[in-house]
């Protein structure tokens, strides 16, 4: 039912440049789309009725996948190889049963995963389309980081370095609470806390930062607050987004907020709702289509 719900779902929303306030009417409401258990008939006036109560993800997703599949450069045979990967790794752990029990059978799942990775690869190509005004707002850099829970290990680390030692191992040998690894950042990385990102944004240098103190104040049961501090030690390795522009677009299409990427894309190929409510539920969810 999933399958032929999809394919009745694009055939009634799925319009270019149509009326957004225009109600119109199945016709031959009446016809027999399938036979479901127990020989339960259902119309094509049922699944529309139906589809006027999904989720407006839910249809936008499926939207999008179609919208994927014919319209946007997107690599499906790499995603359909990543969707049998993952059946295979299932498979081995023994999850096989699982699939079937919750998905109706191996190949629903396959059709399943394949239109979220439909979806998602929408994101890189959002960014790919959108590559300067991102990173204008976005300010990227290159870098390698440090964290330390004592001053005194920070500021060892960065003699260290000073002094000739590498980063890693100046950081390593300094009780590190991490290894630093070389990865780009930028300010929309929620994994940066607010004092690293000012500090990223005071200065164009690159090389090894100062210390930078992050202190968190947190009340306890009895009412009494506390406070820790972590200190933060950077090795800007570059800020010219070009030289990790891949890297980049990869990291920032699996960390975009969805909706920015599904509201481009419906406003993009001039997507329409014929009928009423539909158009409600779906513009309620999606500013580009009010």
């Amino acid at each position: 039912m999933k399958k032929v719900l999809s394919i009745v779902l694009v055939l009634l929303t799925l319009c270019a440049c149509a009326n957004k306030n225009d109600q119109s009417k199945i016709s031959n409401g009446s016809d027999v789309i399938f036979t479901g258990p127990n020989n339960v008939s259902y119309t094509k006036q049922d699944i529309y009725d139906a589809m006027k109560t999904i989720d407006a993800d839910l249809i936008a997703n499926d939207i999008l996948k179609h919208i994927a599949l014919k319209n946007e450069n997107i690599d499906v045979e790499d995603l359909n190889k990543q969707v049998d990967e993952l059946v295979e790794m299932y498979s081995s752990m023994g999850y096989e049963a699982y699939i079937v029990a919750q998905y109706g059978s191996i190949d629903s799942f396959k059709e399943y995963y394949l239109s979220q990775l439909l979806v998602n690869g929408l994101s890189k190509v959002y960014v790919q389309e959108n590559y300067e005004k991102l990173v204008s707002e976005d300010s990227p850099v290159k870098m390698q980081m440090a964290t330390f829970n004592e001053l005194a290990d920070a500021e060892k680390c960065i003699e260290d370095v000073n002094n000739g030692s590498t980063f890693d191992m100046a950081a390593v040998n300094n009780n590190s609470t991490n290894t630093p690894q070389s990865n780009v950042y930028s300010d929309s990385d929620e994994s940066l806390v607010y004092d690293v990102k000012e500090y990223l944004n005071s200065t164009d240098t690159l090389g090894i930062s100062s210390v930078i103190t992050y202190t968190n104040s947190a009340v306890g049961a009895d009412g009494t607050t506390s406070e820790t501090s972590t200190y933060y030690v950077l090795n800007i390795e570059s800020r010219n987004p070009d030289e990790f522009k891949d890297e980049y677009i990869e990291n920032l299409a699996a960390s975009r907020d969805l909706s920015t990427v599904k509201n481009y894309f419906l406003e993009k190929h001039q997507i329409s709702f014929f009928d009423q409510d539909v158009y409600k539920l779906m513009s309620q969810a999606y500013e580009v289509l009010k």
